[in-house]
This record gives structure tokens, sequence and C-alpha cells, in this order.
């Protein structure tokens, strides 16, 4: 291909796409787990749930929202 029909900053500027994408997706997946967490701490349903599996659950997902704010640099 010829380079008069490509732009020179082109690969910087997916990357830094890429970059907004992934973060966004970080951000959402956040507050999927804080929801999550919010739900197995709160909803009477929850209390249905096996006591060693809701803990393992709450435990998986407090460990997961640490560990994305810490990617996402909150805890900075």
């Amino acid at each position: 291909m010829s380079r008069a029909f490509t732009k020179e900053d082109e690969p910087e500027r997916d990357n830094a796409v890429a970059d907004v994408q992934f973060r966004e997706a970080k951000v959402d997946w956040l507050h999927i787990q804080e929801k999550k967490l919010d739900k197995l701490l709160n909803d009477p349903n929850s209390k249905k749930i096996k006591p060693e599996i809701l803990e393992r659950w709450i435990r998986d997902t407090k460990a997961d929202i640490e560990k994305t704010k810490q990617e996402l640099g909150y805890d900075k």
C-alpha cells in the first residue's frame, strides 16, 4: 500500500483509542462487580445461598474489585 494513503499517526491514534476503550470496559466491570457485591451483602435472596458459597463469592468479588481499582489507578 502506498504511503500516500496512510497517515503516519494512525498507529498512535489506534493505540489511544484502544486504551480508552479498555479503560471504559474496566470501569464498567468495576461498577458491575460493586453492584454484585451490594446484592450479595444486602439482598434477602442471598440468604438462601449456602453460607460457605456466599462467603466465597463475597471474598472473590471484593478481591476482584480491589484488583480492578488498582489497575485503574484508584488506590494510588
